[in-house]
């Protein structure tokens, strides 16, 4: 067998890899602020390299093409969102406990600036069918790390009708969210906050009656 390339050998050393992190991250940083300011369909490879200030050979030394720039964007936020979500008081907590951390939920959004906007876009795409499955898993088993009532449903014997609430809870916190980041001086906004923050309340303290 031979040797393997000096080049490869190289490109592993430790200082390598933390300069293609430190890369990687420098372009996901930029596309994330241009997918958030100007959406995803009309932002261009030309526009991220300029923005993130490489050329347009070192981005596509990264990256394929956006939709790649945009998988490691979902990636790296399903991490941050799953332990944030993992703060979800338990079954015992009082409504302002659970208004608190849906406040902390907003400030991750208005900090990460990941729209809605873009996870429907990855959602829609069937390349990123696992990418999604597997997010949607780990931010469901994130809510029931301190709810065991919830720590099923995504075991093999989930019930349906409680996974289908819980969907409807997490895409209900995070359309909240968006509106009331929208404009935070919106009495409508602070009253869909409210409103997740009693409907998450309601489930986790009445788990017999559907979650």
């Amino acid at each position: 067998m031979p040797p393997e390339p000096k080049a490869q050998i190289k490109y592993r050393t430790p200082l390598r890899e933390a300069q293609r992190d430190q890369m990687r991250g420098r372009i996901v940083n930029a596309a994330r602020e241009l997918f958030h300011e100007r959406h995803y369909d009309t932002t261009t490879m030309d526009e991220i390299a300029v923005a993130a200030g490489v050329r347009r050979s070192t981005l596509y030394l990264h990256f394929r093409d956006k939709s790649e720039v945009l998988l490691e964007l979902i990636t790296e936020y399903g991490a941050k969102a799953k332990a944030v979500l993992a703060l979800l008081p338990g079954p015992s907590s009082s409504l302002p406990d659970i208004r608190g951390w849906v406040d902390g939920i907003a400030a991750f959004i208005a900090r990460e600036r990941v729209p809605l906007s873009i996870i429907v876009e990855v959602r829609r795409r069937h390349a990123f069918a696992d990418t999604m499955q597997q997010l949607t898993d780990d931010l469901l088993a994130a809510l029931a790390t301190n709810n065991p009532a919830w720590s099923e449903i995504n075991t093999a014997h989930f019930d349906p009708a409680q996974r289908a609430r819980a969907l409807m809870l997490l895409q209900e916190l995070t359309y909240a969210c968006e509106v009331h980041l929208e404009d935070v001086a919106d009495p409508c906004g602070q009253a869909l906050l409210q409103i997740a923050a009693e409907d998450f309340h309601a489930n986790l303290i009445a788990p017999t009656h559907g979650l």
